[in-house]
């Protein structure tokens, strides 16, 4: 069994959200969101990686505790689930760290191995998937970010917009169509981790409002790993009434693919 005893996974939980009120306390399949998405990813304990919710708030705390899942609590003041990660792996000797957010109850764990394997086989300071898909609609939400990735794997550039912006766009045939929409999974080293949280905020990240372009306009080479499985996080209560659907129709059978 291959093993993975140098990683950290922190599920950051931060309780206040605007568009889904008290979101890791929110019902799914049974559970409260926070326990689904740590239900679905404790299998990699086996596996030898340690897994820890980084939460803010008691009573996702408490939460926590009565289900028997590990957790710390961290400064409120955080201003991104990124830097709640940091202040749970000073308190650890893992090598490696894996944010998993939250919000995330469908990520595949084959997509996290491959992931973490290929962070600490190429050193790269920082990784994360990329899904190809062929989704117009997608391609032109801004709620779905794109990324433009380089010849060797690497992230060129993320955006809320339409990238790569195709010249004759509604010419292009469906089966020629496609761009790559993140997944917004990471995965640094110890080191790089610290440094990231320890950079300025940058202009691009400050107009996307994508915390990830501060890598980029630092001159990180960010790798992005192709995954085959899309999943979808919760923003909003139509998003959990989606994943709610999906849950049911999982549980009779009638298959999982694309959620």
């Amino acid at each position: 069994m291959m093993q993975f005893n140098n990683w950290l996974l922190v599920i950051p939980a931060r309780l206040s959200s605007e568009r889904l009120p008290r979101k890791p306390l929110q019902r799914l399949g049974g559970r409260y969101l926070i326990e689904q998405v740590y239900h679905n990813l404790k299998a990699l304990t086996a596996h030898g990686v340690e897994i820890v919710v980084a939460c803010d708030s008691k009573d996702v705390e408490q939460v926590c505790l009565n289900a028997n899942i590990p957790t710390v609590m961290t400064k409120a003041s955080h201003p991104s689930g990124t830097d709640r990660c940091n202040e749970v792996a000073k308190q650890r000797s893992k090598s490696f760290i894996l944010n998993v957010q939250g919000d995330e109850p469908f990520v595949e764990l084959e997509d996290l191995k491959r992931l973490m394997i290929a962070v600490e086989t190429t050193k790269s300071p920082m990784g994360t998937l990329g899904f190809r898909s062929k989704s117009r609609a997608d391609f032109e939400n801004p709620n779905h970010v794109k990324i433009v990735r380089s010849s060797t794997g690497h992230a060129l550039y993320f955006s809320r917009a339409p990238i790569p912006c195709y010249r004759d766009y509604q010419k292009v045939p469906q089966p020629d169509f496609s761009f790559y929409q993140h997944v917004g999974v990471y995965g640094f080293s110890k080191d790089s981790l610290s440094e990231f949280c320890a950079l300025p905020q940058s202009p691009l990240e400050t107009i996307e409002k994508l915390e990830q372009l501060r890598a980029v306009e630092a001159g990180w080479r960010i790798l992005v790993c192709e995954t085959q499985n899309l999943g979808f996080g919760i923003d909003t209560p139509e998003d959990l009434t989606r994943a709610e659907n999906f849950l049911k129709s999982r549980a009779a059978g009638s298959g999982g693919g694309r959620v």
